[in-house]
């Protein structure tokens, strides 16, 4: 299973934890489905022969393969397999829609897309080349843009083995773990998911999809599958597990929650607590292009229930701090910046953006430094918090969504001229809303706009409320609205 190869990439981080499972526990359970359960040894033989299948029909070491899917072990042994190859992985969710994978090719550029579902299908593409944004490419992700499509965020490997010594020390995953495929297949946490599980030669369970669709199912499902480590973001936590806690409902199987991906708000973090109070809870942050954990807190009884909670401090060799707190380093000085060997290499589709990353002031050999957008306020306590962002960026159910890539889609129906989207508050929370103009003598509905919003951008992305706007938007961005739809 291994790539090292006469003039090819040396074996990635990933893949050498698989074989050291394969090794230590090969009939020990590595993936678990509502159906079958696989053994490492399985595992591994599964994406050997992937893997092999792969150089047969012509991928080549370093070529990048858009892999499309649903959360499954298909997915995880594909993951593998690609990295096994020596190839350079995008996964993404392979229910958007196919309008918006094809922005997900073009901003990658890959060379092939792996389609799992209903059979696995590998066809041959061509975008071009792209420059990669430093040596050792191991993976693409994807986070929303600010010029109106998906910016692809190049990774090396240097993260997940960061991550993985960090964690392990930390958290000790042993082969007694059950940890819950969870993450967004085209967003860090989905890989920290399955590093979890073979750094412990843990027991990785793939959910239905009603458990992560349907209020309050996730608590049944980690019930049910007796999870014990359990990574999720904010609103996963609020919509999944809290709705399905009764009074006297406690999860004691759970040992290990990380909450990120959005503020954690101190309410949710104290509920939580009561859900779960054997197990050990964090909220933790980072960003695509940090990318993994760059901080963690540990959120200890009793707890308050102010507005959120504490970023927490640096790890896995990141140092996380505000702009002011590097002097001399011309930064915003409310801006969050994370210093760290290990960030993201760049972008690979938007060379306007790279100035995010800058050289570490300090001068320190291999750190460099990547100014998030988030605003922070360090409190007398010294414990730091988000406040908001300095850009159109948001969060929605823990995904980052640039408000113009909303527009730009928007703007690609026919009939409509101009758009302004817009996070709004309403008595059942956060909730997106757009504004648009349409062509004179138009007769477009919001039902119209949210059909062709669907087949833009994923779910998280659509807004909930569409209103039309008089004559134009005013110099603030903002519609005359006359009406709602």
């Amino acid at each position: 299973m291994s790539t090292e190869r006469t003039g090819g990439p040396m074996t990635h981080p990933v893949v050498s934890l698989l074989n050291h499972a394969v090794t230590a526990r090969p009939e020990g359970s590595a993936i678990e489905t509502a159906d079958r359960v696989i053994s490492y040894r399985e595992l591994g033989n599964a994406v050997e022969g992937l893997a092999a299948w792969f150089g047969l029909q012509g991928v080549a070491p370093r070529d990048r393969i858009l892999i499309r899917g649903e959360r499954s072990s298909l997915f995880v042994t594909a993951l593998l397999a690609s990295w096994s190859a020596g190839a350079v992985p995008a996964p993404v969710d392979g229910t958007h829609p196919e309008a918006r994978i094809a922005r997900y090719q073009a901003a990658a550029r890959v060379h092939w897309v792996l389609s799992l579902t209903p059979e696995p299908t590998l066809v041959r593409v061509d975008h071009g080349s792209a420059p990669v944004p430093g040596d050792g490419l191991s993976h693409i992700l994807f986070t929303s843009g600010t010029t109106g499509n998906p910016a692809a965020v190049a990774v090396g490997p240097e993260p997940l083995r960061a991550m993985s010594a960090w964690y392990a020390q930390e958290f000790d995953p042993s082969p007694t773990d059950r940890i819950g495929l969870l993450g967004g297949l085209g967003h860090d946490p989905v890989l920290r998911d399955v590093v979890a599980a073979l750094l412990g030669t843990a027991t990785l369970v793939v959910p239905a999809p009603e458990a992560l669709s349907m209020p309050g199912q996730l608590a049944a499902f980690a019930e049910r599958a007796e999870l014990t480590i359990l990574h999720g973001t904010p609103a996963l936590l609020e919509f999944g597990l809290l709705p399905g806690a009764g009074r006297d409902r406690r999860l004691s199987k759970l040992r290990l929650v990380l909450c990120g991906g959005a503020p954690l708000p101190g309410e949710v973090g104290r509920r939580m607590k009561l859900l779960c109070d054997s197990a050990r809870l964090f909220n933790v942050y980072g960003a695509t292009e940090t990318p993994q954990i760059a901080a963690a807190h540990e959120l200890r009884a009793p707890l308050g229930v102010g507005e959120h909670v504490p970023i927490g401090s640096g790890v896995a060799g990141a140092v996380v701090l505000l702009g002011a707190e590097l002097p001399g380093a011309d930064l915003e000085a409310d801006e969050i910046v994370v210093r760290s060997r290990n960030l993201a290499l760049g972008y690979l589709d938007d060379e306007r953006v790279n100035d995010r990353f800058r050289p570490d002031p300090l001068g320190v050999e291999g750190y460099r430094l990547y100014l998030t957008g988030d605003l922070g306020v360090r409190e007398a306590d010294g414990e730091l918090y988000v406040t908001g962002r300095a850009d159109r960026q948001i969060s929605v159910n823990g995904y980052r969504v640039a408000l113009q890539e909303i527009e730009a889609a928007a703007t690609r129906h026919p009939h409509v001229t101009e758009a302004a989207a817009m996070l709004e508050t309403g008595p059942r929370g956060d909730f997106l809303a757009i504004t648009v103009t349409v062509r004179d003598g138009t007769p477009v509905t919001s039902t119209d706009l949210r059909r062709h919003l669907r087949g833009e951008l994923p779910a998280h992305a659509v807004p909930s409320a569409v209103r039309f706007g008089e004559s134009g938007l005013d110099r603030n961005h903002k519609a005359r609205l006359v009406a709602n739809g």
